[in-house]
Protein backbone atom coordinates (compact mmCIF):
# COMPACT_ATOMS: atom_id res chain seq x y z
CA UNK A 1 0.00 0.00 0.00
CA UNK A 2 2.89 2.32 0.65
CA UNK A 3 4.26 2.08 -2.93
CA UNK A 4 1.06 3.25 -4.73
CA UNK A 5 0.70 6.16 -2.31
CA UNK A 6 4.35 7.18 -2.85
CA UNK A 7 3.96 6.86 -6.64
CA UNK A 8 0.79 9.01 -6.61
CA UNK A 9 2.54 11.68 -4.55
CA UNK A 10 5.54 11.67 -6.91
CA UNK A 11 3.29 12.02 -9.96
CA UNK A 12 1.42 14.94 -8.35
CA UNK A 13 4.74 16.65 -7.58
CA UNK A 14 5.91 16.23 -11.18
CA UNK A 15 2.63 17.59 -12.52
CA UNK A 16 2.96 20.63 -10.28
CA UNK A 17 6.47 21.29 -11.64
CA UNK A 18 5.44 20.99 -15.29
CA UNK A 19 5.09 24.26 -17.14
CA UNK A 20 3.27 25.36 -20.23
CA UNK A 21 5.20 26.16 -23.45
CA UNK A 22 4.58 29.85 -22.79
CA UNK A 23 6.10 29.58 -19.31
CA UNK A 24 9.08 27.66 -20.67
CA UNK A 25 9.65 30.31 -23.35
CA UNK A 26 9.41 33.09 -20.75
CA UNK A 27 11.97 31.28 -18.55
CA UNK A 28 14.32 30.83 -21.53
CA UNK A 29 13.98 34.50 -22.49
CA UNK A 30 14.69 35.58 -18.91
CA UNK A 31 17.81 33.41 -18.83
CA UNK A 32 19.09 34.77 -22.18
CA UNK A 33 21.13 37.99 -22.34
CA UNK A 34 18.98 41.11 -22.68
CA UNK A 35 20.74 42.34 -25.83
CA UNK A 36 22.45 40.15 -28.39
CA UNK A 37 25.60 41.62 -29.90
CA UNK A 38 24.76 40.23 -33.34
CA UNK A 39 21.09 39.63 -34.10
CA UNK A 40 20.06 36.99 -36.64
CA UNK A 41 19.62 39.80 -39.19
CA UNK A 42 23.34 40.65 -39.10
CA UNK A 43 25.01 43.64 -37.50
CA UNK A 44 23.20 45.50 -34.74
CA UNK A 45 21.34 48.70 -35.66
CA UNK A 46 23.58 51.75 -36.09
CA UNK A 47 22.77 55.36 -35.27
CA UNK A 48 24.05 58.54 -36.84
CA UNK A 49 24.33 61.80 -34.93
CA UNK A 50 23.03 64.99 -36.56
CA UNK A 51 25.35 65.89 -39.44
CA UNK A 52 26.98 62.43 -39.61
CA UNK A 53 27.00 60.21 -42.70
CA UNK A 54 27.20 56.45 -42.85
CA UNK A 55 27.60 53.69 -45.41
CA UNK A 56 25.24 50.75 -44.81
CA UNK A 57 25.65 47.53 -46.85
CA UNK A 58 23.50 44.38 -46.96
CA UNK A 59 24.26 41.01 -48.53
CA UNK A 60 22.31 40.28 -51.70
CA UNK A 61 22.16 36.52 -51.12
CA UNK A 62 19.50 34.89 -48.95
CA UNK A 63 19.17 35.41 -46.11
CA UNK A 64 19.84 39.12 -46.60
CA UNK A 65 21.90 40.46 -43.73
CA UNK A 66 23.26 43.83 -42.63
CA UNK A 67 26.98 43.08 -43.12
CA UNK A 68 28.94 46.36 -43.22
CA UNK A 69 28.82 49.84 -41.65
CA UNK A 70 31.21 52.76 -41.50
CA UNK A 71 30.83 56.45 -40.71
CA UNK A 72 32.21 59.15 -42.99
CA UNK A 73 34.15 60.65 -40.08
CA UNK A 74 35.66 57.32 -38.99
CA UNK A 75 38.50 55.22 -40.26
CA UNK A 76 36.91 52.09 -38.80
CA UNK A 77 34.21 49.77 -40.09
CA UNK A 78 31.92 47.28 -38.42
CA UNK A 79 31.91 44.08 -40.49
CA UNK A 80 29.94 40.86 -40.07
CA UNK A 81 32.34 37.94 -40.36
CA UNK A 82 30.58 34.64 -39.85
CA UNK A 83 28.11 35.63 -37.16
CA UNK A 84 30.56 37.91 -35.37
CA UNK A 85 30.53 41.69 -35.43
CA UNK A 86 34.13 42.79 -36.00
CA UNK A 87 35.55 46.32 -35.81
CA UNK A 88 38.29 46.88 -38.39
CA UNK A 89 40.55 49.87 -39.06
CA UNK A 90 40.84 51.17 -42.63
CA UNK A 91 44.22 50.42 -44.17
CA UNK A 92 43.76 52.22 -47.51
CA UNK A 93 41.16 53.72 -49.83
CA UNK A 94 40.90 54.79 -53.44
CA UNK A 95 38.63 54.99 -56.42
CA UNK A 96 35.94 57.56 -57.02
CA UNK A 97 34.45 59.93 -54.47
CA UNK A 98 31.11 58.67 -53.15
CA UNK A 99 29.88 61.40 -50.80
CA UNK A 100 32.15 61.23 -47.74
CA UNK A 101 33.50 57.84 -48.86
CA UNK A 102 35.59 56.40 -51.68
CA UNK A 103 34.40 53.61 -53.95
CA UNK A 104 37.17 51.21 -52.85
CA UNK A 105 38.16 50.77 -49.20
CA UNK A 106 40.40 48.23 -47.51
CA UNK A 107 40.20 47.14 -43.86
CA UNK A 108 42.11 44.59 -41.78
CA UNK A 109 41.36 42.80 -38.53
CA UNK A 110 44.81 42.78 -36.93
CA UNK A 111 43.98 39.91 -34.53
CA UNK A 112 42.73 37.39 -37.11
CA UNK A 113 44.62 38.85 -40.12
CA UNK A 114 41.38 38.92 -42.13
CA UNK A 115 41.49 41.54 -44.88
CA UNK A 116 38.30 43.08 -46.24
CA UNK A 117 38.03 45.03 -49.48
CA UNK A 118 34.80 46.93 -50.17
CA UNK A 119 34.13 47.94 -53.78
CA UNK A 120 30.97 49.90 -54.60
CA UNK A 121 29.45 51.63 -57.59
CA UNK A 122 27.29 54.68 -56.90
CA UNK A 123 23.62 54.41 -57.76
CA UNK A 124 20.70 56.84 -57.86
CA UNK A 125 20.63 59.80 -55.48
CA UNK A 126 18.22 59.78 -52.54
CA UNK A 127 17.09 62.58 -50.26
CA UNK A 128 19.98 62.85 -47.80
CA UNK A 129 22.12 60.22 -49.52
CA UNK A 130 22.64 57.88 -52.42
CA UNK A 131 22.01 54.24 -53.27
CA UNK A 132 24.79 51.77 -53.86
CA UNK A 133 24.12 50.60 -57.42
CA UNK A 134 26.18 47.43 -56.99
CA UNK A 135 29.12 46.30 -54.96
CA UNK A 136 30.97 43.48 -53.31
CA UNK A 137 32.95 42.73 -50.21
CA UNK A 138 36.01 40.54 -50.63
CA UNK A 139 37.17 38.67 -47.52
CA UNK A 140 40.71 37.22 -47.45
CA UNK A 141 41.71 35.09 -44.47
CA UNK A 142 45.20 34.53 -43.05
CA UNK A 143 45.67 31.41 -45.24
CA UNK A 144 44.85 33.35 -48.42
CA UNK A 145 41.32 31.98 -48.99
CA UNK A 146 39.01 34.55 -50.58
CA UNK A 147 35.25 34.92 -50.43
CA UNK A 148 33.35 37.51 -52.45
CA UNK A 149 29.97 38.69 -51.17
CA UNK A 150 27.72 40.75 -53.49
CA UNK A 151 26.21 43.69 -51.60
CA UNK A 152 23.76 46.53 -51.99
CA UNK A 153 23.17 49.47 -49.73
CA UNK A 154 22.95 53.17 -49.17
CA UNK A 155 25.07 56.14 -48.19
CA UNK A 156 22.94 58.28 -45.92
CA UNK A 157 23.40 61.44 -43.87
CA UNK A 158 21.48 62.56 -40.79
CA UNK A 159 20.26 66.15 -41.21
CA UNK A 160 21.66 68.63 -38.77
Amino acid sequence: MMKPLFLAAALCALAACASSPEQAAAKAAAAAPAISTVPAEGLPPQRLAPGECGLFLWSMSAPRQFVFFTKGSSGDALVLIGNKSTSMPMTSAGGDVFGQFLSRMMFEDLASKVKVTVSIEPGKPLEGGQRVGSGNIQFRDAEGWETVLPVTGVRACMPG
